[in-house]
């Protein structure tokens, strides 16, 4: 493990305290002014919110490693954070500038205990991708086979304590003076549970040997081969699987991919995982999927893979059903099995919350489509309405079926999960 130099870890703490402090100023100094002029509040408050969350972005792209992973945290919670937080803080996810091929030599050679060139007959210096914990090369191994290969950043397990405890200070600070309406601490340790999740690689190969195992039968889905003897905790050497993009429209059409069927095959995967299996990956962006030219989908990527919690399928299955026939004791019933609590036990604020997601519905009532429209009317109806508890796993799986929804646009077709459900039946 790299270790950070106390110059560092300050300049590093300063930069986390300035954007803190920006950041409240931003709100308190306009609302004590107007509260000293007497003037109302403004109903729009997204020009502030759109100016801290670029503060945000800004520091978390100045000091990369866990600053970038918060922001990729927060961006999943369209339920807490207004919709500018979630669209300028989502671009963590694209705009992660890669580390120098020289440091990424070094950590390689001191994880496999080899040179570079003992391992890998090739390494590219350029990677295929750089995110905010590990940036991914192609390689060649000796005896010819193509690889992936994924390095974690040196400096990560060194900075994390002490940026969580610079960002753990700010948000004490801040609900010391304003308790309400985000809590953030709580926030902070659904981040450090992830974090502990996704430096550990050896967990994550485990995990796509776990998906690459539960769809062992069906040829249309390839998870790549982890190459164990080449991969530590901090090192994944894995099978490099090539194929389209699965939002590249051009590409498809040139291979004669079918799109719909394509949309309803990516589903299905996520449908068998979430609610047949209960494990499942929990980030199915563009840049973890990608289609062969005779439609194989192929997953990418299993740091955020989860086991769901028993019943929780099942709970899901029941909410769809009680929307899509409107059955609203089924509704409240559905939502405290998924783990949904209220601060005053007032299970009605259940049915507004569905009602308001039905209502994006040209029908309005749920059809088997988790629009990203239906999931941003569900997330804003829980900030507007006393929702204490909102279960993390819901969330991940809300986002997984927004994502999913939103390539389908993309591809112009609807994803739609009871649709899948039932393809996934008769295939078993």
């Amino acid at each position: 493990m790299t270790r950070v130099s106390p110059v560092e870890r300050v300049r590093r703490g300063t930069r986390i305290a300035r954007a803190a402090i920006l950041v409240w100023a931003y709100y308190k100094f306009p609302a004590w002014g107007r509260r000293l002029l007497r003037r109302p509040e403004p109903e729009n408050l997204d020009p502030t919110h759109e100016r801290a969350a670029r503060e945000i972005l800004s520091a978390a792209l100045s000091l990369r490693g866990m600053l970038i992973k918060l922001c990729q945290v927060v961006a999943t919670r369209a339920d807490v954070f207004p919709p500018p937080f979630i669209e300028i803080l989502k671009q963590c996810h694209d705009r992660v500038p890669p580390h120098p091929f020289s440091v990424v030599r070094e950590v390689v050679e001191s994880e496999l205990g080899k040179p570079l060139d003992a391992v890998y007959a090739e390494f590219d210096e350029v990677p295929l991708a750089a995110a905010s914990l590990a940036q991914v090369h192609r390689a060649r191994l000796h005896d010819g086979r193509e690889v992936a290969v994924k390095v974690q950043y040196p400096e990560i397990e060194s900075l994390v304590p002490s940026d969580l405890a610079n960002v753990r200070r700010a948000c004490r600070v801040y609900e010391f003076f304003d308790p309400q309406p985000i809590e953030l601490l709580p926030l902070l340790d659904e981040l450090v549970k992830y974090l502990s999740l996704e430096l550990d690689f050896e967990r994550e190969a485990s995990n796509a040997d776990t998906i690459r195992e539960m769809f062992a039968s069906d040829e249309g889905v390839r998870v790549p081969e982890i190459y164990r003897e080449w991969s530590t905790r901090r090192v994944i050497t894995m099978e490099l699987l090539g194929g389209m993009k699965v939002t590249d429209l051009a590409a498809l059409e040139s291979a004669g991919v079918d799109r719909g069927d394509l949309v309803q095959n990516l589903m299905s995967i996520y449908v068998q995982m979430i609610l047949a299996r209960g494990f499942f990956q929990a980030d199915p962006h563009p840049g973890n999927l990608f289609v062969a030219p005779d439609g194989t989908i192929t997953l990418l990527d299993f740091g955020l893979a989860k086991d769901l919690p028993d019943g929780f399928g099942l709970g899901l299955f029941e909410l769809m059903f009680s929307m899509m026939t409107q059955n609203e004791s089924a509704m409240i019933r559905a939502f405290q099995e998924l783990g949904f609590e209220t601060k005053s036990g007032d299970t009605s604020t259940f049915v507004l919350i569905a009602r308001r997601m039905m209502r994006r519905s040209d029908t309005g009532r749920f059809e088997g489509e988790f629009t990203e429209e239906m999931t941003d009317e569900l997330f804003e109806a829980i900030r507007e309405n006393p929702v204490v508890t909102v279960p993390s796993d819901f969330v991940l799986v809300g986002r997984v079926f927004s994502l999913l929804s939103g390539i389908a646009h993309t591809l112009g077709h609807r994803a739609n999960v009871l649709e899948a459900m039932g393809a996934s039946t008769r295939g078993a």
